[in-house]
């Protein structure tokens, strides 16, 4: 809800306040055959105890080569909550997390910065047509 200034979101921090982040970040794979052998290569970084053979099991598709990346990065995973998790003490208690991969978005955000801030919802997920 747009203040008194028309910006949404500024709302005085208050206890108890309820706060989540929807986080978009649109890729483009340029060679698919590097990327998965990189994601499985970081799967074994992420699981000491695997083995060769365990990544190639796991890592087999877009979704799962994006999502251990993103967890090697610490943006999903035991890392970025444990960091989180540290803010405990100054006020900020974690809650749970979700994370969905879309393949093939019709309309992927440009890399420029506030190149898509005109756009409409770039939260929506594309529409999916069932016959």
């Amino acid at each position: 809800m747009a203040g008194d200034d028309g910006v949404v979101g500024d709302e005085p921090l208050a206890d108890a306040m309820a706060l989540s982040v929807r986080l978009r970040r649109d890729f483009t794979v340029a060679d698919a055959d590097r990327l998965l052998a990189a994601a499985r290569r970081l799967y074994g970084e992420l699981n000491p105890g695997a083995d060769a053979a365990e990544a190639i099991e796991v890592v087999t598709s877009a979704t799962d080569a994006l999502f251990v990346i993103l967890e090697h990065a610490g943006l999903l995973g035991d890392a970025a909550d444990g960091r989180l998790f540290d803010l405990a003490a100054d006020g900020l208690t974690v809650g749970g997390w979700r994370a969905e991969i879309v393949v093939n978005e019709p309309f992927p955000l440009r890399p420029e910065p506030r190149s898509d801030c005109l756009r409409g919802d770039v939260f929506a997920l594309p529409s999916t047509v069932t016959p």
